[in-house]
This record gives C-alpha cells, sequence and structure tokens, in this order.
C-alpha cells in the first residue's frame, strides 16, 4: 500500500502550550497488510502496519521537521464506498523547533499519536483519505526540561490500496 497526505497541525490551548504551534505537515506512506478478517460479525477489516515519513514545516513560531513514524492501523468494516479506520503508533523527528517554542528542549523528539479517519473508494484499489490525529511531541527527557506539547492535526490524502480481497470483490455485491 503507497500513499501520501498533507496537513494542518495546531498545538492544543492547555497549559504550558504557550508557543501556539502550527504547522504544515506532508506524510508519505509505506503500509503492509499483516491480516485481513473474514468473519462476518468482526468490526475490524484489516489489520496494516504503515511506515510514515514527516516532512514539516511550522508556519508559527518557525522551524522544520523531518521523521519517521510506525504506525498500526485497523480498517472497519466497508459501508458502500467509505471504510473507517483507527492508527496508533509513534515516531522520531529531527526539528529545529526547539530554538523557537519553549515546551521542546533539543532537536530530537519522540511523537506518540492516534488518530481516526475515513477513506473513500473510488475504485477497489484507490482512496480519498481524511484523518484526524491527536500527537504528542517531547524528547522524552534526554534534554531538560522536557514539557512538550500536544497538538490536534487534520491531513487529507491519497491511497493505493490492495482492497477488498480479489476473492470478496465482486462488482454485483458492490457499488463501484
Amino acid at each position: 500500500n503507497f500513499g501520501m497526505q498533507v496537513g494542518f497541525a495546531l498545538e492544543n490551548d492547555i497549559p504550558r502550550n504557550i508557543s501556539h504551534i502550527s504547522m504544515i505537515i506532508a506524510q508519505p506512506q509505506l503500509g503492509f497488510i499483516v491480516k485481513d478478517f473474514y468473519a462476518r460479525h468482526s468490526p475490524v477489516q484489516r489489520f496494516e502496519i504503515v511506515n510514515e515519513g514527516i516532512f514539516g514545516n511550522a508556519v508559527h513560531p518557525g522551524g522544520r521537521l523531518t521523521g519517521y513514524a510506525l504506525l498500526f492501523r485497523l480498517d472497519g468494516k466497508s459501508r458502500g464506498r467509505f471504510v473507517p479506520f483507527f492508527d496508533a503508533g509513534g515516531g522520531m523527528q529531527y526539528t529545529t523547533l526547539h530554538t523557537k517554542a519553549p515546551e521542546l528542549s533539543g532537536s530530537f523528539q519522540f511523537s506518540p499519536q492516534a488518530g481516526l479517519g475515513i477513506q473513500y473508494f473510488f475504485n477497489p484499489q484507490r482512496a480519498l483519505v481524511l484523518e484526524y490525529r491527536y500527537m504528542h511531541m517531547s524528547n522524552a527527557g534526554i534534554e531538560p526540561p522536557n514539557h512538550g506539547f500536544n497538538a490536534s492535526m487534520i491531513t487529507i490524502g491519497f491511497r493505493w490500496l490492495r482492497r477488498p480481497h480479489p476473492s470478496t470483490f465482486s462488482p454485483r455485491h458492490h457499488s463501484f
């Protein structure tokens, strides 16, 4: 599975988040299907592991971001052309954001994250994707102080997927 998402992340307004960080993010993705689930009553259709690159620029207060995240994704059962999903994981980034935002110390940061999204399939292998993701960024105590920050991110993207399993897809059962 291949994909690309672009998005906007905004620092949440909670104590210690004082810089009002806002970032534009690009995320190329390469995913691997671990397991398809065919049980009729299971809410999960597929389990994937997604490798995601992270390239970003902080519009405010300034700084760059490059890194990597490993995500675990659960695709829900399809609803016509729509397939919901949940993903969670973490990553590492190198950033210059710490020079402008006192929440961060040092150029090496970790980012646990989780999100919900929806995929709209144009055909069985191509989908438009909309996702909300909650993320945290801090240095895990490598360099004090380690305040970190929390952000909400909205992304839109496109995926080329192997979906559904060829033996389970039939045009007479779906409206594609």
